[in-house]
């Protein structure tokens, strides 16, 4: 037989190499190599690659892969085998990919972790005829009024916030430090609440689900905002520093008297509830500031999204559902303050109903009423 011709002591090693990393993959790599070993380590690794190692590689594991490239030409002359997540036609559930991103930044689809509640135009409607405040009982109520409304009169002080003819501006500021500030009691407590439960080995009944669902609300409110107008060097610091403040205070709070926190967050979402409302009333009063800037303004596709609203539907009615999210934390935590820690959550099945109606509108192709009387709610395009 003819007798076959050397090959480089390189090519050799990195043949041997390949056929160990074969003999090591699984049992259709195994079967492979056990039929024919010499003609494997005879192999150049360029055929050896594609006869055994190629069909393999999404059983290798990384260590191999990284052997069995040895001795084939370089990554910068061969195509790669495997392909980066950004790359691929695959589609992504957050839109991260380059060729699904929207025209703005930061148009990504939205993950419902914990589904919000979907407002009719009725609920908001009765929510803004009925600013319901809770008057002080005990002395911790009348410790937490007190402290929430002299902070309420000095933010307003500092923002330049006034029930009549209010500045654009001024009301820009208010709502960035507002729901970056609102956002943060509810996702402290079902920490606390959290490891407390980890802690005793027992459950929380329920609480945690409705202070994160809260929590990220808030947070959604902050963001829908920012899709409207910008936030400068003075606001960001005022942000920062209200969180470095409030942070550990309402954490120390929580731990020693849940209640008083409750209630503190009741209160503070009393003032949001008046401010929103005020808001809303000079939007849609004729001759003011916010009416000349902020009536004619399309709601941004975030919020059309978060609230299921018509496609047409407008920036005041964006600020509307925010309202009616303020009226609802305003309720929840007033009722978490009649309660002791390890009363089960009586919002469980209110967050089920949420959910059952926000995925009945998106099943039907519908959306909510609010601001949209003409076409009954059904999304246009349909």
């Amino acid at each position: 037989a003819p007798r076959t011709p050397s090959t480089p002591p390189e090519s050799a090693a990195a043949s041997m190499m390949a056929a160990a990393v074969a003999r090591r993959a699984l049992p259709a790599c195994r079967l492979a190599t056990r039929a024919a070993p010499a003609a494997l380590t005879r192999a150049p690794p360029s055929v050896l690659r594609q006869a055994v190692v190629v069909p393999c590689l999404g059983r290798l594991t990384p260590f191999a892969l990284r052997w069995a490239h040895t001795g084939g030409p370089s990554q910068q002359q061969s195509e790669p085998i495997a392909t980066h997540f950004r790359a691929s036609q695959v589609p992504h559930p957050l839109r991260v990919k380059p060729h699904e991103r929207g025209d703005k930044p930061g148009d990504t689809a939205i993950v419902d972790l914990m589904q919000n509640h979907i407002w009719s135009k009725q609920e908001i409607d009765e929510r803004l005829a009925n600013l319901h405040q809770h008057k002080p009982e005990t002395f911790s109520d009348r410790c937490m009024h007190g402290l929430m409304y002299t902070l309420y009169r000095s933010f307003n002080l500092l923002t330049g916030f006034k029930p009549q003819n209010t500045p654009v501006k001024a009301v820009e500021w208010r709502l960035i430090v507002l729901e970056s500030v609102a956002g943060v009691p509810g996702f402290m407590a079902a920490l606390v609440r959290h490891l407390r439960s980890l802690r005793r080995l027992r459950r929380d009944f329920g609480w945690i689900h409705t202070l994160l669902e809260e929590a990220e609300n808030e947070r959604m409110h902050l963001l829908v905002c920012m899709r409207m107008f910008e936030a400068n060097f003075v606001t960001r610091a005022l942000v920062l520093a209200a969180q470095c403040l409030m942070t550990p205070f309402l954490t120390t709070l929580y731990i020693v008297h849940p209640k008083s926190v409750h209630r503190f967050v009741g209160y503070l979402e009393e003032t949001a509830c008046t401010t929103y409302a005020n808001i809303i009333n000079q939007i849609e009063t004729p001759g003011t500031p916010l009416y000349e800037s902020w009536s004619a303004l399309p709601a941004p596709d975030l919020a059309i999204a978060y609230w299921k609203l018509p496609t047409e539907a407008m920036w005041v009615d964006a600020l509307k559902c925010m309202f009616a999210d303020e009226t609802n934390h305003r309720d929840v935590n007033h009722t978490f303050a009649t309660m002791k820690t390890d009363d089960p959550n009586p919002f469980v099945e209110k967050h089920r109903g949420d959910a059952m109606h926000a995925w009945r509108l998106e099943c039907e192709g519908r959306a909510t009423d609010v601001g949209c009387e003409r076409d009954l709610g059904m999304k246009t395009g349909q």
